[in-house]
């Protein structure tokens, strides 16, 4: 029997007080199928779950690879940054930029960065397999995310920092604001458009649940004036 073209168009949705609801469509209450095209559903919602998060998996492995820090503690907490954060409230944002990590030496004057782009970190970014990697899309940005310092066994204060920078590089630049603004609702944006930048990189920072880091990174900075 040939399915209807709505087969499979019910979605479960998770509302912020944590219950659960079934968005269906005002035809779907005399269709005999809508057993199985919840059903259906589920399951493309699973498989396509599970195919953002390897994709997930695979680009934080390359941020990783493709990253210049010099010490194991700042680079655990890094991993633990990115798994956090694609996970986050506007994670997805994250899937439109490269983020590329670089921790100067300590008392250097100067320094220089040297990234190599692969072709399978281009494939990533496009979301796809293909064997030729094609021209970089309008939606893409490399951001580059310096380090001059990091605090000895000092995680949260680390996991603030990093943070910090991240919301401060997207909040403080006008193609990053406009990629943020795609992803809120009408409230959300309309909130954020009155904020300064210092304001946005706050929002951000609570947004993607990093609020107890950002503030062991000031205590960390306030002892060392």
């Amino acid at each position: 029997m040939e399915k209807k073209d709505c087969f499979g168009s019910i979605k479960e949705i998770i509302l912020k007080d944590g219950q659960t609801i079934t968005q269906t469509k005002p035809e779907c209450r005399n269709c005999d199928e809508i057993r199985d095209c919840l059903r259906t559903s589920k399951q493309l919602e699973a498989e396509k779950r599970e195919q953002d998060e390897l994709r997930k998996q695979n680009l934080i492995a390359q941020i990783i690879d493709h990253s210049h820090v010099l010490s194991n503690e700042l680079g655990s907490c890094l991993l633990t940054f990115l798994s956090r954060v694609y996970s986050s409230p506007f994670g997805s944002i994250f899937f439109k930029n490269l983020l590329l990590f670089y921790e100067l030496p300590k008392d250097s004057v100067s320094s220089n960065l040297t990234i190599p782009i692969s072709r399978t970190v281009l494939n990533l970014i496009h979301g796809g397999d293909q064997k030729e990697p094609t021209g970089l899309g309008d939606e893409f940005t490399l951001r580059i995310v310096l380090f001059q310092r990091s605090f000895q066994k000092k995680s949260l204060a680390n996991m603030g920092m990093i943070a910090y920078e991240v919301a401060r590089t997207l909040a403080s630049d006008d193609f990053g604001i406009k990629q943020i603004f795609q992803i809120l609702s009408d409230a959300e944006a309309s909130l954020f458009k009155r904020m300064d930048s210092e304001a946005r990189t706050n929002w951000l920072i609570e947004k993607w649940g990093f609020l107890d880091e950002y503030e062991a990174l000031k205590k960390e900075m306030a002892a060392t004036k």
